[in-house]
């Protein structure tokens, strides 16, 4: 397809078409969209997630007490609001909600990619927030021997997980 060109691309189809989980943060950090990837990865429903606060909407573990996945998500868009740049996260261990079974939470990893959407004067409109879930692989690095990690990963770690991801989605 050298050189094909869409004519009149429709965002909106492209957004909800997107393999990777993505949301649309307003800067006050409510939801404000969401892709059909995202349903599937968090096991929630669209109608669950829009208009909420992404604290809200992710909440953590509370049978963890070392759970930090919300502290963790919340970090980034913040970063990117003051920054008004791109913002990566660390892989960090975020728990979601197991849909038919209340108080039940599974263990998942995830490395968010947070990017600021400019309004006219400069400051970010919104943030579009994309994941992927690379819990599979976390888990094939513990059945090779491999401890999960207890930090930020290292560059190697963070890209064999994106490679992991990109190889799997």
């Amino acid at each position: 397809m050298k050189g094909w060109v869409m004519a009149d691309p429709d965002c909106a189809t492209l957004f909800a078409a997107a393999p990777s989980p993505y949301l649309v943060l307003g800067s006050n950090l409510v939801i404000a969209e969401v892709n059909r990837a995202c349903p599937v990865a968090t096991g929630r429903t669209r109608e669950e997630l829009l208009g909420r606060y992404l604290s809200d909407a992710f909440s953590g573990n509370p049978a963890d007490p070392d759970a930090d996945g919300v502290r963790n998500l919340n970090a980034s868009p913040h970063r990117v609001l003051l920054s008004r740049e791109p913002d990566t996260m660390a892989l960090h261990r975020h728990d979601i909600p197991v849909t038919d079974r209340p108080g039940t939470f599974e263990e998942r990893w995830w490395p968010p990619f947070d990017t600021p959407i400019p309004a006219p004067d400069g400051t970010a409109e919104c943030i579009i927030h994309r994941v992927e879930d690379v819990t599979a692989f976390i888990r094939s690095r513990a059945s090779g021997g491999l401890p999960p990690p207890t930090g930020p990963p290292t560059g190697r770690e963070a890209l064999e997980a994106e490679l992991y991801a990109a190889r799997t989605g």
